[in-house]
């Protein structure tokens, strides 16, 4: 049986749901649209107010939601997207090319793996939840830099140590922007042995609903594993792909931002 607090609960809750549908309501409408005691409604909208959920007109005197609604969503937009809508294309592309994949996201001038999918092979790519790379010498962290404003970009490339960790690291600064200048055009983000000796990454940006880059998608192989340029374009394809359909989950028009979301 509920009781009293859960009833009032459930009448809130419900009078809330019906700004889902509608962006402005009257006191009047909204006695009309739930059937509620009008000052049963009004105490509800009172709460709403006090915690920031609704915002009330000054002229009109309607009641609608405030952007507190949609912070909130966003977190929860962003907290659901890496469980649930990313790990399964992580799992696809790991079956599709028998290798690692990863998602990464920023953190500084760095990369942090978020979560990752083992390959088939006995030899296979240790990359462990929680690793930290610097991001000018991977894949995963250039398919970010390069969709990111201009500004932003610039600001951490200045911030870059830009440590050579094997032979084949960019180091230079402005060779680090012609790479990235490269990877925006070509939509995906390539690494050859630049902080692992021996590791091949692939990797492409996703976006959320502000058309923002917040992550990446990576596949990854020994490089003995990877044969040819014709190898290297088919995981840049499946990488984009799945990226897309992510970006596309989370609301983001990866297609449009691809073409126009890079400036120098």
């Amino acid at each position: 049986m509920s009781t009293p607090v859960v009833k009032v609960l459930d009448k809130a809750l419900y009078v809330l749901s019906v700004f889902f549908d509608k962006d402005e309501f009257s006191l009047k409408e909204l006695e009309e649209r739930t059937g509620l005691n009008r000052s049963t409604i009004y105490r509800i909208l009172q709460v709403y107010l006090k915690w920031n959920f609704l915002e009330q007109d000054s002229t009109t005197k309607k009641y609608r939601l405030s952007i507190k609604i949609l912070e909130m969503s966003s977190s929860v937009l962003r907290k659901i997207s890496y469980l649930n809508v990313c790990r399964p294309h992580l799992l696809a592309l790991r079956d599709r090319t028998g290798e690692s994949s990863f998602l990464a996201v920023r953190d500084g001038v760095n990369i942090v793996v978020v979560d990752w999918e083992p390959s088939y092979f006995n030899a296979q790519i240790n990359i462990m939840v929680g690793k930290t790379v610097p991001a000018h010498c991977t894949a995963a962290g250039r398919a970010i830099l390069a969709f990111m404003p201009q500004d932003e970009r610039e600001t951490l490339i200045e911030k870059m140590d830009m440590v050579r960790y094997t032979d084949h690291t960019i180091f230079e600064k402005n060779i680090l922007r012609q790479e990235l200048k490269i990877t925006a055009e070509r939509g995906y983000a390539i690494s050859r042995g630049e902080y692992d000796e021996y590791i091949f990454v692939v990797s492409a940006p996703i976006f959320d609903i502000h058309h923002r880059v917040i992550a990446s998608c990576a596949i990854a192989a020994l490089e003995s594993r990877v044969q040819n340029e014709e190898q290297v374009a088919q995981f840049g394809k499946l990488v984009m792909e799945a990226t897309d359909e992510i970006s596309k989950k989370l609301g983001a028009s990866p297609d449009q931002l691809k073409k126009n979301g890079f400036n120098f």
